[in-house]
């Protein structure tokens, strides 16, 4: 602006633009900003070309599909994850968070701040790596809009520490990261840009595959089946997954789950029942509940954590011969008591309480959308009828489990299903709204909402954490902690609270070293004591 004296930043961009369509300039990605050169000048880079991909696919024919049964698995209700929270709520738990006084402080801990201290101007964190990823090898970040500083024109980068917290490798990605997975407890990373194309690393950044995923047998197929453009094919691909060893990966398209060898043999294929004409034996709760009211729950019913569905659907039936107003003609509390009871039943299993004393186990019959309408005599039959894009539980989260290729789908529904080694259906863990996040540990189950988060170890509920002001998943190996902008919660494995630190910048980085806890904002870096390792 000051070059061609215009302070209007608008006009001056307009001048930029019509100069480079017209040949006059060449314009570059330097940093997080361009760099401008005449059109003559030698020096100025080119773009680079864009990489040609193939398949890597060795087998002509996908392996066979089989549709989860529903019916047929294990399956865990749980307490409803809400889809928001009412504002009433969301504003009554913001005002229990407090604002800090100083840079950093510790909030209902026995921890202690060693230090703040400013960091020198040459090792503050670059705010392009915005994504925070634990791995078995350290701390991951990803810069997925391509503005990483020193690496060129690049359409994303990935960033590794080790576990002391110290630079091991900072490197651009091959392609873009419109979708990406990191597994918690293994190295590397895998990746989709928007033309489709998986990619995957190891723990140096060192390419250990790309594939066209739009020329894979599965994909042409289901572009068949749904009528895809190549335009909209990224909208329907929506997960990508590494397993632990980074032997094989996992992508899911509309409602379909795929397993490949890195070598390129398809290993399973699974897909999820379609959403109407299915209903459920046990009806499922259309009441949330907080946590304290999950608290609640369990003090009325004598209970606590962990459960599962048949524990209270136990005590719920001793409890009922004692308060139910039948039994207890003379008692006039009996009617209340019974009213608060069957609440609470609901709020602990997520299903309705008359649905309770039935419930086996059983979780979906088949049913058709048929109804019939009473007119002036005339009876009029009435059937939903929807494109079947519509009708299929789309699989929103995918993760492969802790040391196994077992992996877990998360349909639209609110459903997700555990998937043995070879593609069969185990169980199904019932929640109401679609996770941001599974992680498996081998001990614990997290399912992470936008509202709430499950702890979960051997179908058992073990805590429910609310999240009300959203955040991230951090799972190092000794416990875990979500991560908002201003606010580090962190947690023992089994969901015990331990303590907060809180900040008055955005926190980019937390790591470990040495038995200390780092929290780092763009300018300044404490070290917290008392917290205990990241890794065991």
């Amino acid at each position: 602006k000051s070059f061609v004296g215009e302070s209007d930043g608008r006009r001056v961009a307009n001048l930029i633009s019509y100069l480079e369509k017209a040949g006059k300039i060449i314009r570059t990605r330097h940093g997080r900003t361009y760099k401008i050169s005449s059109a003559g000048a030698a020096a100025a880079p080119r773009p680079k070309r864009k990489r040609i991909v193939g398949t890597h696919r060795t087998d002509k024919r996908p392996p066979r599909i089989r549709e989860i049964d529903l019916s047929s698995l294990s399956y865990v209700p749980l307490p409803r994850a809400p889809l928001k929270w009412e504002e009433a709520l969301l504003s009554r738990e913001r005002a229990r968070t407090p604002e800090p006084q100083d840079h950093f402080e510790v909030h209902a801990a026995d921890w202690c701040i060693e230090s703040v201290n400013s960091i020198p101007l040459g090792e503050r964190p670059d705010t392009a790596f915005r994504q925070t990823h634990p791995a078995d090898s350290g701390l991951l970040l990803i810069d997925d809009l391509g503005n990483a500083e020193g690496l060129g024109q690049i359409e994303a980068a990935a960033l590794r520490y080790d576990r002391a917290g110290n630079e091991v490798v900072k490197a651009a990605l091959q392609h873009g990261t419109y979708r990406i997975g990191v597994h918690p407890l293994g190295r590397g990373l895998i990746a989709m840009s928007r033309d489709c194309t998986v990619h995957a690393y190891d723990d140096d950044l060192n390419v250990i595959l790309e594939t066209a995923l739009s020329r894979a047998p599965e994909i042409l197929a289901l572009r068949g089946r749904f009528d895809i453009s190549e335009g909209e094919l990224k909208n329907h691909i929506r997960c990508v997954a590494i397993s632990h060893q980074a032997d094989s990966y996992l992508f899911t398209a509309v409602d379909e789950a795929w397993c490949v060898d890195i070598s390129g043999k398809g290993l399973w294929g699974a897909k999820l029942p379609i959403k109407e004409g299915w209903t459920r034996v046990a009806t499922p709760s259309d009441d949330v509940q907080t946590s304290e009211e999950v608290d609640r729950s369990l003090t009325l019913m004598g209970l606590s954590l962990p459960i599962d569905p048949d524990l209270v659907k136990r005590r719920y039936r001793e409890l009922a011969k004692e308060w139910h107003p039948d039994l207890n003609p003379s008692d006039d509390q009996s009617l209340g008591n019974m009213k608060a009871l069957n609440l609470a039943a609901e709020t602990l299993t997520g299903i309705e309480a008359q649905s309770l004393p039935g419930y086996t186990g059983a979780t979906f019959i088949k049913d058709s959308e048929h109804q019939e309408l009473e007119i002036g005599g005339l009876t009029f039959a009435m059937d939903m009828m929807v494109n079947e894009r519509f009708a299929s539980d789309w699989i929103y989260a995918a993760s492969f489990a802790a040391y196994s290729d077992s992996v877990y789908l998360a349909g639209y529904s609110g459903r997700v299903v555990e998937i043995d080694e070879s593609g069969q259906g185990v169980r199904a863990y019932d929640i109401g709204s679609v996770p941001r996040r599974i992680v498996d540990t081998g001990d614990y189950l997290y399912l992470l909402t936008d509202t709430r988060l499950y702890v979960l170890r051997e179908n058992q509920l073990h805590a429910l954490v609310d999240t009300f002001e959203g955040g991230d998943l951090v799972v190092p190996q000794t416990g875990f902690g979500l991560l908002e902008s201003k606010r580090l919660r962190w947690f023992r494995e089994d969901g015990h609270y331990l303590g907060s630190v809180l900040s008055k910048d955005p926190i980019r980085r937390v790591y470990s070293v040495d038995g200390r806890m780092i929290v780092e904002t763009r300018t300044r870096r404490a070290s917290v004591t008392g917290v205990g390792s990241f890794w065991e």
